[in-house]
């Protein structure tokens, strides 16, 4: 806790100090699409546009009046936002809004680039070397929450929370059904999608994919090729696999067998803490005589929450968070007396 006597022109230099840290001698920029805020950019593909901002600068993308449109990046750059679920868990951020984007594209050029902390409603990978990190990617509007492509390789899922809404006939939250789709990594996500119908999965990996999926809560239908697949548990849906190596996995029906450190069977309301007094994604904590507790390879919890580095709720960013701020006014001297509390999210 800090007590400041700052002037109010001030106070959002200081906010940018504390969000910064460490970071603040590199390139960083500020994205806000609010009217009445003086940032350096209004949305992320004015930022990306801009000569201004080069390789590997990062932007730093406030709380959303809006939805930031569709964005196509051909530029490496790290992007963070202030993450989601923010009014449902305690101690993320002063401002509870988050920062949402229509539709997120990876093409050539942004090899290296990162997203962290930002509500996406669907996302498509067309080139190698990016990390998806603690973001909600939550679709309405398309067949799939996210789609690799074809010839790409080293991409990181980890730590999201991705759901798929719509139900079309093919749809899915996670797609890779393209050729040469190499050295993915899905681990510690919540992966779900509104059907178990037929034609419908939550994962859809085809005979180009090769990667491996740990420690991810799944609801949905399973098509999984060339992985390994451990420390996961299935809530419901069938699983399809071919040249996969499961083992230590937890499955509401027989989906997984008994061998191998496999659970089958297992009633999935003993497993999780539950909706009651708990978040969107915080109800798919373990509950305190869970069976998925100490049963992963090596011993560690199954599911998102388990392993060596778990889900965070809300998405929250490796970086300082301003999650309280009160003020007085001193009309006399025209000035604020600031107090705000400052969580560090390491």
């Amino acid at each position: 806790m800090k007590n400041l006597n700052v002037t109010l022109k001030h106070i959002a230099l200081l906010v940018i100090i504390v969000l910064c840290g460490e970071n603040v001698f590199a390139n960083v920029w500020r994205v806000n699409n609010r009217p009445d805020v003086d940032a350096d950019f209004t949305s992320i593909m004015q930022a990306h546009q801009s000569s201004q901002v080069e390789e590997g600068d990062t932007l730093y993308v406030e709380a959303s009046s809006g939805v930031h449109g569709n964005t196509v990046l051909s530029k490496q750059l790290v992007i963070i936002g202030p993450g989601y679920f923010l009014a449902e868990n305690p101690e993320t951020q002063a401002d509870d809004n988050s920062v949402i984007i229509s539709k997120l594209t990876f093409n050539d050029g942004s090899q290296g680039s990162i997203v962290k902390g930002c509500h996406i409603h669907s996302m498509e990978v067309n080139t190698s070397d990016i990390i998806i990190q603690g973001n909600l990617i939550s679709n309405y509007e398309s067949l799939h929450a996210i789609t690799l492509g074809e010839n790409i390789s080293n991409i990181w899922i980890k730590k999201n929370y991705i759901r798929q809404m719509e139900t079309y006939a093919s749809s899915s939250a996670i797609r890779a059904v393209e050729s040469n789709t190499n050295d993915v990594i899905i681990k510690n996500n919540y992966i779900y999608i509104g059907s178990t119908n037929i034609g419908r999965s939550s994962v859809n990996l085809g005979e180009g994919f090769n990667g491996v999926l740990e420690n991810n809560t799944i609801y949905g239908r399973l098509n999984v090729n060339n992985a390994q697949f451990h420390n996961n548990i299935i809530r419901r849906g069938s699983f399809t696999t071919n040249n996969v190596s499961y083992t230590h996995n937890m499955s509401d029906d027989d989906q997984v067998g008994t061998s191998n450190g496999n659970q089958s069977n297992i009633n999935m309301s003993e497993v999780f803490v539950g909706s009651e007094g708990n978040s969107s994604d915080g109800r798919w904590q373990l509950s305190s005589t869970s069976p998925a507790i100490g049963v992963g390879i090596g011993g560690v919890d199954l599911g998102m929450f388990g392993g060596e580095s778990p889900y965070i709720l809300s998405g929250m960013p490796n970086i300082p968070s301003v999650y309280q701020v009160e003020h007085s006014i001193n009309y006399e001297d025209q000035t604020l007396e600031v107090e705000f509390s400052v969580k560090s999210n390491n």
